[in-house]
């Protein structure tokens, strides 16, 4: 044997034909693409699908809502009969003329009680019937509030239910719902109201003074502080005229009472005012409410109606005439000058709301100077004072359908 080792003989076979395999790849290949693009095409589908329902939904969504608004436009018009009415009275008419066959008003806490499995079922007579807008239509019922009972059509409290449906392209369909309420001119117990523990009072010897109460007293205050304060510095007392008498000590109802109402208050009339800032005139219709935040000053001859409310200091010249609601706050300090036949029909509250708590401070009321200007309780002037004011929302829900 020799010393040189054998070496492995290795055999190699020839490949067999693999032409076929190439076809197999190019066909999974495409088969994968396929799979790849009809995926594509199903979610791009379905994103164009979920958009568009979107916007469809929102179509029907700003439908409804524009109902709401425009029902709610319409109650303010109903209730501005220019009369003294009180809204709660008007509010119960509109009510009462919603009632359909069945003698009562729909449950509006279900919005199925109104609309159900593509059918109206509710028999109110709508308070804004079908109406077309934009690519669909809205239609607007009335209800009650939940301290009256919705189902009820005695109003008491001046606010109600607005429930309205939209109806927008491809069948989509939403239902806004809005309470609404009045702003409303709360119980004034004198021609002159001065809340607080105490007053800082000055009224002059001459015709300025005079102040008129009719079936209130001339000057209402809340404590027997302030009603000494009141009857010291008053020098003609006998000008001071009303009942039970021209200066008088009274319980002071809600919002005089707190600070806090108080304020709500002032935030509820800023919310619908027609001016607001620190320059505006004194308005010049019986509805309208302007509201400053600053001090103030109107002594020309000129005549302003609606509601004043001044967020601080305010002088009033003699020759002012003013018909409706005089509201002074914050450091609440009130001038009115004399030397002028002006007279403030209505009612004149100065509440010091400048204070570091909750508590209400001490207003300062001071008249002086010649001339005959007046302080005149009238019921009717406060009333129209707030009766042509918007309703505003309380409270607002929605849904699909």
């Amino acid at each position: 044997m020799s010393g040189n080792l054998m070496k492995p003989k290795i055999t190699v076979k020839p490949l067999a034909d693999e032409k076929g395999m190439v076809l197999v790849v190019a066909l999974l290949l495409i088969a994968a693409l396929a799979v790849l693009g009809t995926t594509a095409v199903l979610t791009s589908t379905t994103d164009m699908k979920i958009s568009s329902n979107y916007k469809t939904n929102n179509e029907a969504f700003f439908i409804a809502e524009a109902g709401a608004e425009r029902a709610r436009e319409l109650l303010r018009n109903d209730t501005a009969d220019g009369t003294e009415t009180p809204v709660s009275e008007l509010l119960t008419d509109l009510l009462e003329a919603r009632v359909g066959s069945n003698g009562t008003l729909s449950d509006s806490d279900a919005f199925t009680n109104f609309y159900a499995d593509g059918a109206w079922v509710s028999d109110d007579v709508p308070y804004i019937s079908n109406t077309n807008f934009g690519s669909g239509y809205y239609r607007v019922y009335l209800t009650n509030n939940f301290n009256d009972g919705v189902t009820s059509t005695a109003d008491t409290d001046e606010e109600v239910t607005l429930t309205s449906f939209g109806f927008g392209p491809n069948n989509s369909r939403a239902v806004v719902q809005i309470k609404v309420r009045k702003v409303t001119t709360p119980d004034l117990p004198g021609a002159v109201v001065l809340p607080g523990p105490n007053v800082n009072c000055a009224v002059g010897s001459s015709g300025a003074q005079d102040v008129d109460g009719g079936a209130k007293p001339g000057i209402a205050v809340g404590t027997d502080a302030a009603l000494t304060s009141v009857k010291n510095g008053t020098s003609k007392p006998g000008n001071i005229t009303g009942n039970p008498s021209g200066i008088a000590k009274v319980t002071m109802g809600a919002p005089w009472n707190s600070k806090a109402d108080i304020l709500a208050l002032y935030q509820s009339l800023k919310q619908v005012a027609t001016c607001t800032g620190s320059s505006c005139a004194m308005g010049s219709s019986a509805s309208d409410i302007v509201v400053i935040d600053g001090d103030a000053g109107y002594t020309g001859n000129d005549h302003g109606y609606g509601i004043l409310v001044v967020n601080g200091n305010l002088t009033l010249g003699g020759n002012i005439d003013f018909d409706g609601l005089v509201l002074v706050l914050g450091t609440a300090t009130l001038v009115r000058n004399g030397s002028g036949n002006g007279t403030i029909s209505g009612s004149l509250v100065v509440a010091n709301t400048n204070t570091t708590d909750n508590s209400l401070g001490v207003p300062t009321y001071t008249t002086n100077g010649g001339g005959n200007s007046s302080i005149e309780y009238n019921s009717g002037a406060l009333i129209n004072s707030l009766k042509n004011s918007p309703f505003v929302k309380s409270a607002w829900r929605q849904s699909g359908m």
